[in-house]
């Protein structure tokens, strides 16, 4: 996998958060940041596409958005996941992404 190397700047108190996040995965910072980026930017893009299809097609109504809450709960989406669940997804992805051995192990 191709990697940028980036300078950034931080607040001091996040720059500290950060790094215990990071030491309590057990991974580098630079893999955390990229990681919590990477989450962000997920989340960004599914608000923009939420909103430009609100901006077709309307604003859900209420049966509409009862309908899609309840589908989204039959799929487990918002759903507690497992520790065992967590590391067989995180090792399924890795692998996926062609990641180290070490990385797999979440």
């Amino acid at each position: 996998m191709a990697v940028e190397k980036l300078s950034v700047s931080l607040p001091d108190i996040v720059a500290a958060r950060a790094r215990r996040a990071a030491e309590r995965a057990g991974i580098p910072l630079s893999t955390w940041l990229a990681e919590a980026a990477e989450t962000a930017a997920d989340l960004a893009e599914a608000q923009a596409a939420a909103q430009d299809y609100a901006a077709q097609f309307g604003e859900p109504d209420a049966g509409e958005l009862s309908e899609i809450r309840a589908e989204l709960a039959a799929a487990g989406v918002g759903a507690p996941e497992s520790p065992e669940d967590a590391a067989a997804r995180a090792a399924a992805l890795a692998r996926l992404l062609g990641l180290p051995n070490e990385r797999r192990a979440g």
